[in-house]
């Protein structure tokens, strides 16, 4: 399986974390991940690592709060913020992946948002 394919399982695993926050539940219960190492460093760090990434998106919003932050974008912008900071993926590489989820997954505006969100995180 190639990483682009598992980082969108790991997106789509965290976007449904925000509407089932199940905190007892097993965090890799909502998808079959056998044995994608790469998928399961994404989530183990979400679930390690998830208020201080809220905090850092907080923090980062220029005009919004996090609750108005549409879900499928903030998803996405989780699983780049966990490959960003705790993982040793090329940010560029990073970036062009949560730009290219965002064209399949969310509105016309949000590749743009990210695109911006995430170079000024990396700054």
């Amino acid at each position: 399986m190639k990483r682009s394919t598992a980082r969108e399982l790991a997106f789509k695993t965290i976007y449904s974390k925000f509407f089932n926050s199940n905190e007892d539940g097993d965090i890799f219960s909502s998808a079959e991940m056998g044995e994608l190492n790469f998928t399961k460093e994404i989530l183990n760090n979400f679930a390690k690592h998830y208020s201080e990434i809220n905090e850092l998106i907080s923090s980062n919003l220029k005009g919004y709060t996090l609750d108005r932050v549409n879900k499928i974008d903030l998803a996405i912008i989780t699983e780049a913020i966990i490959e960003i900071k705790y993982m040793d993926t090329p940010k560029e590489v990073v970036i062009n992946e949560a730009v290219e989820l965002s064209k399949k997954y969310s509105t016309d505006k949000s590749p743009k948002f990210i695109n911006g969100f995430l170079a000024s995180i990396v700054k």
